[in-house]
């Protein structure tokens, strides 16, 4: 992960030639990240799911970009339970498991963010170029090279992670962490990668998209024209309040890579910050799709459409076992009178049809 460890654990700053005591945030993160990442990935795989099962389902609302930004945030997802039980213990997967697990969290990492950016652009050049027969966005083809394009550039930013993460031993125990030996270089580089390609680059194109378009729209005074605007600000402001501070605290941690800060108050504040920011950060994964879902009408009919079909099958389902009177004033289950004594009663018998599965 981008928490880097060997800071919080090492106690390799010095502050007057003593060691820089952080247990009681090794004590925090062990019992707080936990329950976290947990709580944070059943929500995830339920919304996600749930999205991606509405685009298998119904081929008129699958969309190139949506339907990454699934698949990335569900990549993401799943390496959450592994950061869960490393949190509260130490890493027990393995050398190669660290470098692939590490490796899939920051491919989703890098392309779930460039999707929200595609996802931005798609909507902003659908209103602008709505009249347009040779739109940037308007060929299949031309998304699916878009996509391949996001999956590579993400693929090659997260070598470089999984390139330096291994294992180590410290203190009895081991950690899945980055370790880049005298190379401070590549450790500034990636920190800054991180903010360039992870933050900086998607929210320039949400900013620009969210910033211009109401100018587009203001000449077209219909509502729905209108609702474009609200969904583009709507995930410009959530990714800024997800990711900006994440990304400010990384920019903090370059400079004191860069021995800028050497405090050790300040380098607790630092790792403190780090967890925090980063929950925050994490819970992308939950906003991204429910936001979709929340701007999307035809998706939320499909879904109220869904809810109450089930929510009716339910309702017949309970009427076909409900009670019944009898001649005696008694009342006793339709569902148990599967042999009637003559024919006038055989309409309370059950019917195989009412439990038909969907």
């Amino acid at each position: 992960m981008d928490s880097y460890y060997e800071d919080y654990y090492n106690a390799e700053e010095v502050e007057e030639y003593e060691p820089c005591k952080k247990t009681h945030i090794k004590d925090f993160s062990n019992v707080f990240l936990p329950i976290f990442y947990s709580i944070t990935c059943i929500l995830s795989l339920t919304v996600n799911l749930t999205l991606l099962m509405t685009f298998i389902r119904y081929k008129t609302l699958r969309k190139m970009f949506p339907v990454n930004m699934v698949i990335s945030d569900t990549l993401f997802t799943l390496t959450l339970p592994f950061w869960a039980v490393y949190a509260g213990s130490e890493w027990i997967f393995g050398y190669y498991s660290c470098k692939a697990i590490t490796l899939g969290y920051m491919v989703s990492l890098y392309s779930s963010n460039l999707f929200v950016a595609c996802l931005g652009l798609e909507r902003f050049l659908d209103i602008v170029c709505v009249s347009s027969t040779n739109r940037i966005f308007g060929s299949p083809k031309r998304n699916t090279v878009i996509c391949i394009l996001v999956w590579l550039s993400s693929i090659l930013a997260a070598g470089s992670h999984a390139h330096f993460v291994e294992t180590q031993e410290l203190n009895k125990q081991i950690f899945c962490t980055y370790h880049f030996r005298d190379e401070l270089g590549w450790k500034i580089y990636i920190r800054f990668q991180m903010n360039i390609l992870g933050f900086v680059v998607p929210f320039l194109v949400l900013l620009f998209c969210s910033i211009r378009l109401p100018f587009v729209v203001s000449a077209r005074t219909t509502f729905k024209r209108f609702m474009p605007s609200r969904c583009e600000t709507g995930f410009t402001v959530m990714f800024f309040l997800l990711w900006c501070p994440y990304s400010i605290v990384l920019f903090l941690h370059a400079l004191q890579d860069l021995h800028i800060f050497q405090a050790c108050t300040v380098n607790i504040h630092f790792d403190v910050a780090v967890h925090v920011t980063e929950c925050i950060a994490f819970m992308h994964v939950v906003l991204n799709p429910l936001l979709y879902i929340f701007f999307n009408k035809k998706i939320k009919r499909r879904l109220q459409g869904a809810c109450k079909t089930t929510g009716e099958n339910l309702l017949e389902e309970s009427n076909s076992s409900s009670f019944v009177s009898g001649i005696n004033g008694n009342f006793e289950l339709g569902s148990v009178q599967r042999f009637p004594v003559n024919d006038q009663n055989s309409s309370s018998a059950e019917r195989p049809g009412n439990f038909i599965p969907l």
